[in-house]
């Protein structure tokens, strides 16, 4: 659940809230019981997107083959790969997205006069979980290998957990659209959610290529190195934050305020802690 929440923050979900919002009161005719239709309809088709690669993720593995899965190194090389162009997908240095033709062709059927109106919100919400295809990626992809290790029940409960966190603020903001004046504005501190969870996925990367080390004994990725490597990235993460540094498509930090200092201060106490387990506590 709280993935889904942190995807909602991302540049390419985020300032869709207001269109999808729009399209809402804009279809409404001013009937609040068929406000509510739509947003429904809206937020099952996000959920049915999502929840479909659990389900076929469960139906074509299964609890046994799962687990195997899980252990097997090749496959842990695999996912350290998937990691990490994530990462590099959210630092900003290629995009992940789906063949605009396909966005494009569906976004068409949405606006189609004439035809059923409950259709064409399904279709809408299955085309924005294309478009914000570029930022849930990565978590939908770190959520799926999350899940590989328990049993076939748990990708699809994952999936769905996932996507009903993520469209259930679009169902609550098309029923009260008065609550779009409090939102903040999209920006550079969008980006910045963005490169922090690039730098969870380099965490990531890092636990299992560990894996990957146990089983055929390279003994490099060893406990002391991975967590070595987790207090340098928290370390980063706060830096980051501060704006001591920056990636070519981040704004410069003009002020530091109470939230990016408290950010910044979770970082740096997260990687103290770490840091403890260097010396065997």
């Amino acid at each position: 659940m709280t993935v889904g929440a942190l995807s909602l923050l991302t540049p390419c979900v985020f300032p869709m809230v207001p269109i999808t919002v729009s399209y809402f009161t804009n279809h409404a005719a001013g009937s609040r019981g068929k406000a509510v239709q739509q947003a429904v309809t809206y937020m099952l088709g996000i959920i049915l997107t999502f929840t479909a690669l659990g389900m076929a993720m469960a139906l074509l593995l299964g609890a046994t083959s799962l687990n195997r899965f899980a252990a097997n190194p090749w496959i842990n090389v695999l996912i350290t790969g998937i990691f990490l162009a994530f990462a590099l997908s959210l630092f900003g240095v290629f995009d992940l997205g789906v063949p605009p033709a396909l966005v494009n062709k569906l976004d068409s059927l949405t606006r189609r006069q004439g035809g059923s109106q409950t259709l064409a919100t399904l279709l809408m919400g299955l085309t924005f979980t294309l478009t914000s295809f570029t930022c849930t990626a990565p978590f939908v992809g770190t959520l799926l290998v999350m899940a590989a290790g328990g049993d076939w029940q748990w990708p699809l409960v994952g999936m769905l957990a996932f996507s009903t966190v993520f469209a259930l603020p679009f169902f609550l903001l098309a029923l009260m659209p008065q609550w779009m004046a409090s939102l903040p504005k999209s920006g550079g501190w969008l980006n910045s959610v963005k490169v922090l969870m690039a730098f969870l996925e380099v965490a990531a990367a890092t636990k299992f290529l560990s894996n990957v080390d146990l089983v055929w004994g390279w003994g490099i990725f060893t406990h002391d190195v991975v967590l070595a490597t987790w207090v340098v990235i928290f370390v980063m993460m706060a830096l980051y934050v501060l704006g001591l540094f920056r990636f070519a498509h981040d704004a410069p930090v003009k002020h530091v305020g109470i939230t990016r200092l408290t950010t910044s201060l979770v970082c740096g106490t997260l990687g103290l802690w770490l840091m403890t387990g260097l010396v065997g506590k």
